[in-house]
């Protein structure tokens, strides 16, 4: 059992450092879920996926990546015989039965060959290179901020800049990017409203993790702004009801109400 568990620690170690070697970070990529706790979560989701089955999803960038799931797959079927001699070593009794379980193995490990052939033969040659080809998360989203023009929120360039923002802001494109761009758009969005501009979406503008010159100067003392004005309604409202009105800088009363 010990011998099983460092090699269980070893591998999901060593996913860990290619990850980071592959995406630059080993943290979640969806906004909100790339604290600490969260990412280690989803890299063990990932180990325990790769060695139970090569899911295909695996591969996209963010995840374990093309070359990374790649390398996973090749690295699974290879090591299964070293760790079934490991077993029957650990096996002093001789309980395991030896015959079979070497039929099985090579019989699986045929499936599996077999499969990735009749895969790799009927599909749509371009998508090939997505199961091996290297393609960082930070890399796709550029392409998507720059080029792409449909995407889950709707259809445009704002619709899919917006979407790349859906993202934790380590895979963000460049700062001044993201600024030029909402500083371009913003006005004309409070006034048209489309579908993608809501207040789930404006809030993750807001959260700390959010890089500050990546904001717009007048953006950031909107948000300056409202965090004052939340921070003075919540002081005034855990004093109690009954208690006078605050008064502005000019003297003048004023009602404190949330943002």
């Amino acid at each position: 059992a010990t011998a099983v568990a460092l090699w269980l620690v070893a591998e999901w170690t060593a996913l860990l450092m290619l990850r980071y070697a592959v995406e630059g970070s080993w943290r979640f990529n969806i906004h909100g879920l790339d604290a600490t706790v969260q990412s280690l979560l989803a890299h063990l989701i990932f180990y325990l996926g790769s060695i139970a089955a090569p899911f295909p999803v695996f591969r996209f960038p963010g995840y374990l990546g093309p070359s990374l799931y790649c390398a996973s797959v090749t690295y699974q079927t290879i090591a299964s015989p070293f760790m079934l001699l490991l077993a029957f070593c650990l096996d002093g009794g001789s309980r395991l039965p030896r015959t079979g379980l070497w039929a099985v193995l090579g019989g699986t490990t045929g499936l599996l060959l077999l499969g990735a052939a009749l895969m790799g033969s009927y599909m749509v040659p371009e998508y090939r290179e997505t199961f091996y080809k290297h393609k960082s998360l930070k890399a796709l989203l550029q392409w998507a901020w720059t080029e792409r023009k449909r995407c889950g929120l709707g259809e445009g360039t704002d619709a899919s800049r917006a979407d790349v923002l859906a993202y934790a802001t380590w895979v963000w494109p460049p700062s001044d990017q993201v600024r030029a761009w909402l500083e371009e758009g913003w006005a004309k969005w409070e006034k048209e409203e489309p579908d993608w501009f809501t207040d789930k979406w404006k809030a993750r503008l807001r959260h700390p993790g959010v890089p500050r010159e990546a904001l717009p100067p007048a953006l950031k003392r909107t948000f300056d702004a409202g965090k004052v004005a939340k921070e003075r309604f919540r002081r005034a409202s855990s004093l109690g009801p009954g208690l006078p009105p605050l008064a502005t800088e000019k003297g003048s009363k004023a009602r404190v109400t949330p943002e």
